[in-house]
């Protein structure tokens, strides 16, 4: 599984259309249009072929020791294909991503997620700083 984290002042995405890609991708169910949210920690990830539970608890513990870095309990959890070109199935990618948000049910963390399934705009205002941009491979 591949991150990549960015502190923002504000993240806001819009959904553009349903993705066609990777073939079999059923979009999760719109709760609106767009997203938005300000100070917050965002993470952009992509499951990958042969990951499991593993790399979610990996990425949710790296997430809680970033948010604690970047003082922040705001955090945008954005699914990003992009990341990657050796892809899970569309089924275990939507698992593994409904296991990462459930992780934050119950917490003091204020999580919204971009829409998975969807091609999306986005609109990054990043704080400039040498910790704003942190990648990692579980």
């Amino acid at each position: 599984m591949k991150i990549t984290q960015q502190t923002f002042m504000k993240l806001a995405t819009k959904v553009v259309e349903r993705s066609k890609w990777p073939k079999g991708v059923v979009p999760e169910e719109r709760k609106s249009d767009s997203e938005e949210m300000k100070e917050c920690l965002v993470v952009f990830f992509c499951v990958e072929e042969g990951d499991t539970e593993k790399q979610v608890e990996l990425i949710y513990q790296e997430i809680l020791k970033t948010a604690d870095e970047v003082k922040t309990k705001n955090l945008m959890i954005s699914p990003f294909v992009h990341l990657s070109n050796k892809i899970a199935t569309p089924e275990v990618a939507k698992q593994l991503y409904e296991q990462l948000k459930g992780k934050f049910i119950g917490s003091d963390f204020v999580v919204r997620s971009s829409h998975f399934g969807y091609h999306k705009s986005l609109l990054l205002d990043i704080k400039g700083h040498p910790g704003s941009f942190r990648y990692r491979e579980f």
